[in-house]
């Protein structure tokens, strides 16, 4: 995979910060017994990314958003070694406006999404 991130055949903008996150999926039961022992099951691993993109026109940062819809949406990126592609829903999608400038484009100062694996 030549992008850093594409959400199904769309290769998104560059981002600035790209953090990927190994999250640990414990059981129901899960809790420290009266002698203080940790007890419970892993039922599955699971990829969190926050990304971060820096300054942007509108016409990018609509590509994201309609990128990253409601809902699930696969997400491919490079972890371990690997490209990989998980289905995924987002988090919040923040935007920092800058507005229009002297050439007419509304522009951004930055957006950033958590995206979080099924």
């Amino acid at each position: 995979m030549d992008a850093i991130l594409k959400c199904g055949d769309v290769v998104l903008p560059a981002p600035v910060t790209l953090s990927t996150a190994d999250e640990i999926i414990w059981s129901s039961n899960t809790g420290r017994v009266a002698d203080g022992t940790m007890v419970g099951d892993v039922i599955a691993n699971k990829k969190t990314l926050d990304i971060s993109w820096g300054l942007m026109t509108e016409s990018d940062m609509l590509l994201i958003k309609n990128s990253l819809k409601s809902g699930f949406f696969p997400i491919t990126f490079h972890d371990d070694g690997v490209d990989m592609t998980i289905t995924s829903y987002r988090g919040t999608l923040t935007k920092e406006h800058i507005g229009r400038l002297g050439d007419g484009i509304y522009w951004y100062k930055s957006v950033s999404v958590s995206i979080i694996q099924q």
